[in-house]
């Protein structure tokens, strides 16, 4: 039987934003407060990191939306504390996209392979106007080239542990598929910032292509049972099991 795997959400912090921002072309003039997840997949006989978090938060607070972030919410901490890991026991790092919240930190993990899809590499070098602001090549830039694996499609990253493109939210995004005892477990990303964007159908208010998240939002459902979305309010710190259901 197929390895299953353990996964933990660790909490990178919390932006407010406009919640038009997430729910396309809806909820105009309201603010919410969202946390930034990272995911750690782990019992299998790999240490897996899923996106890295905000480099800075003041950064963030400057040029993009009000930001905070606890102690344990930077990402070192936070494996040390949900895992006990240090930066050099992360074999593999997924990154979902390559926008600054994704992979704020992946030049600390010094000895990871890095997985991305080829299409979201060439996106963050030369992104849409729109989205330039949210690309920083410093961020993913500083890792060394030889590190990166760069898939195209779906791709095995261990048994049990899958990428499969969502692209919409930017060009090139990807998910994760983990085999678990709960059942396959999409880790999303950014194609449902929130629980409601998968379950009633909408999209994420800052696109690349419309079309192409509705496609995406439909492979997340035939193929996940459970779903942890990018910017979920209802998932806690150090969750790790109990995500919500999509059947």
């Amino acid at each position: 039987m197929m390895q299953t795997w353990k996964v933990m959400a660790l909490k990178m912090g919390e932006l407010t934003v406009e919640k038009s921002t997430l729910t396309y072309n809806q909820d105009f003039g309201q603010s919410m407060v969202i946390p930034m997840w990272a995911v750690a997949i782990y019992g299998g006989g790999y240490n897996i990191l899923v996106d890295t978090g905000i480099h800075d938060a003041q950064w963030v607070r400057n040029h993009v939306a009000p930001c905070s972030q606890e102690d344990d919410e930077q990402i070192v901490t936070a494996l040390k504390e949900g895992l006990g890991w240090g930066p050099d026991d992360v074999d593999i790092v997924i990154n979902t996209h390559l926008h600054y919240d994704h992979c704020g930190n992946n030049k600390v993990f010094k000895k990871a392979r890095f997985i991305v899809q080829e299409a979201e590499w060439a996106a963050a070098h030369s992104p849409i106007p729109s989205q330039a602001g949210i690309y920083l090549p410093e961020l993913f830039d500083s890792v060394d080239y030889f590190s990166w694996n760069f898939v195209q499609g779906d791709a095995e990253v261990v048994p049990g542990v899958k990428v499969f493109p969502t692209p919409g939210h930017s060009e090139g995004h990807q998910s994760v598929l983990v085999k678990t005892e709960e059942g396959r477990l999409c880790i999303s990303g950014d194609v449902a910032n929130l629980l409601v964007n998968i379950r009633e159908n909408i999209p994420a208010g800052i696109l690349t292509s419309t079309k192409d998240i509705f496609s995406s939002m439909q492979r997340v459902r035939q193929l996940a049972d459970r779903i942890l979305p990018g910017h979920e309010p209802s998932i806690q710190k150090y969750q790790t099991c109990g995500f919500p259901s999509l059947k």
